[in-house]
């Protein structure tokens, strides 16, 4: 690995620094899966690199009446085995649990997997799936985004020169709501997704659907949502039936490539496969409430 300096700030504030002094030149280290490999590779040539371990508060998991906030060094393992999340965010701790190996979950951390901007990337769903934002830090304060806006194009975010993704926040979760997301890969876990499909519903005393997420992997530059099928399933009785025809909008959403796991035709029928079973599992979930 080549780099010429290697900071551990103990502070957001000492850590934004670095970054805006070292513009374009540093890289921040976090659980290091995917910075490592490339460092080693020499695919990276940083004059800095800037561990993250020492900001306090950093790898928080917090669960509130307002709702959940995970800290930017927040543990993948550690989320998806975390029992405060069973009732309200089990597709946060599912969508943790689909990344990679163990060994992999034991270090790598959702800011990392956020950051990175892999259209494959699965942890990253359970965020989209409940409308987080993510927190971003500088030396002239604080702003937040849409998670969907932190990523520009793949392995590209939206972050700027000195700025430092600390937090998201995911808003209460609305009774009578249910989510679940799905990954498929030849190799299960450990392998990249060829597809990922997730789903969020909202159901009204009625039992109509009152509100739908529908996020997808793999299928376009970035992580995306389904908007068109989401709106077709809003205000209607969820089924069978309805689920075909969303799963169907979804597909003709997405801009899937071929690459050697899969065809983009194969890609579009499997966004119809695991949407519809993303959408039968959430609705399950969001009926047992």
């Amino acid at each position: 690995m080549r780099f010429e300096k290697y900071f551990q700030p103990g502070s957001v504030e000492e850590c934004c620094a670095l970054l805006k002094e070292y513009a374009g030149s540093a890289r921040v280290l976090a659980g290091g899966t995917d910075l490592v490999p490339r460092l080693k590779l020499g695919l990276l040539k940083p004059t800095a690199v800037i561990g993250m371990m020492d900001i306090p508060g950093i790898d928080e998991i917090t669960l509130s009446g307002e709702g959940l906030t995970l800290g930017t060094l927040a543990n993948l393992r550690k989320i998806s085995l975390d029992s405060r999340l069973d009732q309200d965010y089990l597709v946060v701790k599912e969508a943790c649990g689909h990344v990679s190996s163990l060994q992999v979950r034991n270090i790598a951390t959702i800011g990392g997997n956020a950051c990175n901007a892999n259209p494959s990337a699965d942890a990253i769903h359970g965020l989209i799936l409940n409308d987080a934002a993510a927190v971003i830090a500088s030396e002239k304060g604080a702003r937040e985004i849409p998670i969907l806006d932190l990523f520009a194009g793949p392995g590209k975010n939206t972050l700027e020169q000195g700025e430092l993704l600390v937090k998201f926040v995911l808003p209460k979760v609305k009774p009578h709501t249910g989510a679940s997301y799905k990954k498929f890969a030849i190799r299960g876990d450990s392998d990249i997704s060829i597809v990922g499909a997730g789903a969020r519903l909202t159901l009204a005393e009625d039992r109509t659907v009152a509100e739908a997420r529908i996020s997808l992997s793999a299928v376009a530059p970035t992580p995306m949502r389904a908007v068109k099928a989401e709106a077709l399933l809003a205000g209607k009785a969820p089924g069978e039936e309805l689920f075909r025809q969303a799963a169907e909008a979804a597909a003709e959403e997405c801009s899937p490539i071929s690459d050697q796991r899969a065809s983009r035709e194969y890609r579009l029928e499997m966004v119809r496969v695991w949407v519809r079973h993303a959408l039968e599992e959430a609705l399950e979930r969001a009926a047992a409430k």
